[in-house]
């Protein structure tokens, strides 16, 4: 039986360039992808914010791999949702409180902590709950993600001190001022892994070090050229644009048929 190709793209910096929409060619390299294979999204964001592009956007996805693979949903229908333990996200908001670290934590529906989000236009229909004391809303809340938001010059430091610290999650740098963690052993990889036994190939695009794990376990990979140096290397492709990796790899499947 002929299997399909599965197209997993992030959203911030690689799909959606600007963190507020989808540019037209962009959108052009995805109708060309939905001709060749099915489409999913790995980000994150939550569900509600996968569903805020894809609406806005007119784009079918067969797979939502939300929260860094913490929830995936196959069209209509949640297939797995794994939570961080409520014993460590009480230790790690305890840990955040200690260190005055500036954070907010992703439930599903909202986010909630003492970030503030200034440019709005980057919120995609997500409730923000912001409060200067959050932690006694958190310690007792089912939380899928926590986003951490140290200073650059700092930041090496809590990622080495929390992995030490915390080994039962997955820690991630994701930016020069942010590390997101989520359940052990959960990322976009093993939200691929999932599914990717229903396809003959998987070809992925990413901008970030959430994205790492997702190009070593797909077939073939592209990683943004904006990305952090280290990123870059462990995609199979470097391109400037979603809508450049998509020409990229058409040629190059054309060249493996031929």
């Amino acid at each position: 039986m002929y299997m399909k190709t599965l197209f997993v793209t992030d959203l911030d910096g690689t799909f959606v360039k600007d963190s507020i929409s989808v540019n037209n060619k962009d959108l052009d390299g995805y109708l060309k992808l939905s001709k060749l294979g099915d489409f999913a999204i790995a980000t994150g964001r939550s569900l509600k914010e996968i569903d805020y592009v894809v609406e806005n956007n007119g784009i079918k996805i067969n797979y939502a791999i939300a929260l860094n693979g913490a929830v995936v949903r196959k069209e209509d229908n949640e297939i797995f949702s794994k939570n961080i333990d409520k014993n460590d996200s009480k230790n790690i908001l305890t840990y955040i409180k200690e260190n005055n670290l500036i954070f907010d934590c992703l439930d599903g529906e909202s986010r909630i902590g003492n970030f503030i989000h200034e440019k709005k236009e980057r919120l995609w229909n997500l409730e923000i709950v912001y409060s200067e004391n959050p932690f006694e809303l958190l310690f007792n809340k089912t939380i899928y993600k926590i986003n951490i938001r140290p200073e650059e010059q700092v930041l090496d430091f809590y990622l080495d001190d929390m992995k030490k610290l915390f080994p039962n999650v997955s820690i991630y740098q994701t930016g020069s001022t942010r590390i997101e963690i989520t359940a052990k052993n959960i990322s976009k990889a093993s939200a691929i892994n999932l599914i990717k036994n229903n396809y003959e190939k998987v070809v992925v695009f990413g901008d970030s070090g959430n994205d790492i794990e997702m190009f070593n376990c797909a077939d073939v990979s592209y990683c943004m050229s904006s990305a952090p140096e280290y990123v870059k290397l462990e995609a199979a492709y470097v391109v400037d644009s979603f809508f450049d990796a998509v020409n990229h790899y058409i040629e190059l499947d054309k060249k493996n048929k031929s």
